[in-house]
């Protein structure tokens, strides 16, 4: 048997709660890392971090204490019988998604060395007998069980690891008892599923004779793909009959959830994949049910078969896995697509977008918007920005790729601490050389000026925000004014008052100017040139109604 390590956290949130397993770890700095923040997050609570490593010779998990914090100290708790309570009570109760989900995370390791799934355990004598000829391998997860199931009860560990034990010995007994009384059925070799599963549910009706059938038909699969395919080919294959049909098909969802509740049998399931989105690309359309998307395209035929059978309205248990896995590989720290950050924001657009449209139960939009705003915390790094911005042609282009970041962000928190790079950005001397000195007419930089502080005012940034970077771009724009003398010169041409004043107005209404000190400056130096001498005597001319008509739509447009 090969080695084991990880490392087990206990927390006690406060002085009145008791102890309880917090999570287990294979890195011990990232356990103790994780203590640590649990230290921070519970003032008055305490964490112990324990390293468990399984000892071959003796065959049982050795465990030596490496970190505690906070003011007690670990201690078994007394007895505390009354108040105990398991979700648990028969050896039936084991066979539910909830129980076989606990049995999986509680002998993962024994799981997959033995490439076997929880509902075989429960319905294979021979797996049985290996768990038991494990040591203490049995006996610690129904520690571990304990330890979580006391964390919000009043009943003390000890208490929850009798009545875990008591329910194993059921368990144990009963699949015993049926080996003895030749009552688990073999799969008749050669004999299609649909008949298998139609003779059990007209002779028997019962699931646990079918969940035993089903296991001895996986006996020989020795890989969490093979059993995924010959599952896959019990789903496509199931009785005619309207009742015979569900019952066959609940059990071999539940199988089918077993497997791909592993990373192995995931894996089996989904493929290679290059990075994590294309990973959550193929949940997402196997959540959906979309066989055909261009993500499905090079996955496994396992994986177009299930989408298949999710878009036919079966496999409901798988589905809601499936769902639970997409949320957590959302939640991951690693980059949808490490190497580039423009990608991963186009990616991240995609997901979101499809995820809301076949939002459901399983994905409660509440957990998926909190887990794109943890993601897109991650895209604020500046080591990410850093690359965001690298090889930019210009101080232009730059704020351009912020703002472009903006439209594919959530969270308010987020949409501040982008606002953040926006004027710093704004505010460099870079920034201040491009626009204000740089090369091109004065206008054509002015428009571009114009175009950003749009773009700013239709975000989605705070009020307050919005306002401060619209105005250091306003504050660019008159340095350009002061320095080019651009209105200046409008104001000195030859041109009559009234064709000057329009040309002032026509650059304020059009998008030549940024919106603030630009356009006003610009409106009131055509006003003084409607209100000069020169003007008021044009605007008594016959010909210049139509002029006039022009400014004044230009001044209400400029008063909207």
């Amino acid at each position: 048997m090969s080695k084991e390590l990880h490392f087990e956290i206990f927390l006690k949130k406060n002085r009145k709660s008791g102890w309880a397993l917090h999570d287990a770890l294979k890195d011990r700095d990232d356990a103790i890392r994780k203590a640590h923040g649990l230290l921070r997050e519970f003032k008055d609570g305490s964490v112990r971090v324990t390293k468990e490593k399984f000892d071959e010779a003796e065959r049982k998990f050795r465990s030596v204490a490496i970190f505690e914090g906070g003011q007690d100290r670990y201690k078994i708790e007394t007895e505390n019988d009354a108040k105990a309570s398991l979700p648990c009570l028969t050896p039936d109760d084991l066979s539910k998604p909830h129980a076989r989900d606990t049995i999986r995370r509680s002998l993962t390791g024994w799981f997959e060395r033995n490439k076997a799934i929880p509902m075989e355990l429960l319905h294979r004598p021979d797996l049985v007998e290996t768990l038991e000829a494990s040591g203490t391998e049995l006996q610690h997860a129904v520690q571990k069980i304990a330890v979580a199931s006391a964390q919000d009860s009043d009943a003390d560990v000890q208490t929850f690891v009798k009545q875990l034990n008591d329910l194993v010995q059921k368990g144990l007994k009963r699949i015993y008892k049926d080996q003895r009384d030749g009552r688990i059925p073999e799969y008749p070799k050669g004999k299609p599923f649909a008949e298998v599963a139609a003779d059990i549910h007209a002779s028997d009706s019962r699931a646990y004779t079918l969940r035993g059938a089903m296991a001895d038909a996986l006996k020989d699969k020795r890989s969490y793909g093979d059993k995924l395919d010959a599952l896959l080919d019990m789903s496509e294959h199931l009785p005619e009959e309207e009742k015979a049909r569900e019952f066959a098909r609940t059990e071999v969802d539940g199988y089918l959830t077993d497997v791909i509740g592993f990373d192995a049998g995931r894996d089996a399931l989904l493929g290679k994949c290059n990075d994590l989105g294309e990973t959550v690309e193929r949940l997402i359309c196997l959540y959906d049910g979309d066989p055909h998307a261009d993500a499905m395209s090079l996955a496994p035929s396992g994986a177009r078969r299930m989408a298949k059978r999710i878009a036919a309205g079966e496999l409901d248990e798988c589905r809601s896995t499936i769902a639970q896995q997409l949320l957590k590989e959302l939640e991951r720290p690693k980059r949808l697509r490490p190497k580039s950050v423009r990608e991963e924001v186009r990616l991240a657009r995609e997901l979101a977008q499809k995820l809301v449209t076949c939002a459901g139960q399983d994905l409660p939009l509440e957990q998926m918007s909190k887990a794109f705003t943890a993601r897109s915390a991650r895209l604020l790094q500046p080591e990410t920005i850093d690359e965001l911005l690298r090889f930019s042609n210009d101080a232009n282009e730059e704020i351009e790729r912020l703002l472009g970041l903006e439209e594919n962000i959530v969270g308010d928190a987020n949409k501040r601490k982008l606002a953040g790079y926006v004027r710093t950005a704004l505010g460099s001397n870079k920034t201040d050389q491009y626009f204000v000195r740089g090369e091109g007419r004065p206008l054509e930089r002015m428009s571009l000026m114009t175009s950003l502080q749009t773009r700013i005012l239709r975000s989605k940034f705070c009020e307050e925000d919005k306002m401060d970077l619209a105005q250091m771009i306003d504050q660019l724009g008159m340095k350009i004014i002061d320095d080019t003398k651009i209105l200046n010169a409008v104001e000195a041409g030859p041109q009559p008052a009234l064709d000057k004043a329009a040309g002032l107005l026509k650059l304020a209404t059009a998008g030549a100017l940024p919106v603030g000190e630009c356009r006003n400056d610009a409106q009131a130096r055509a006003l003084r040139q409607i209100k000069s001498e020169m003007g008021l005597k044009e605007a008594q001319a016959p010909d210049a109604r139509d002029k006039l008509v022009n400014i004044q739509t230009m001044l209400q447009k400029l008063a909207s």
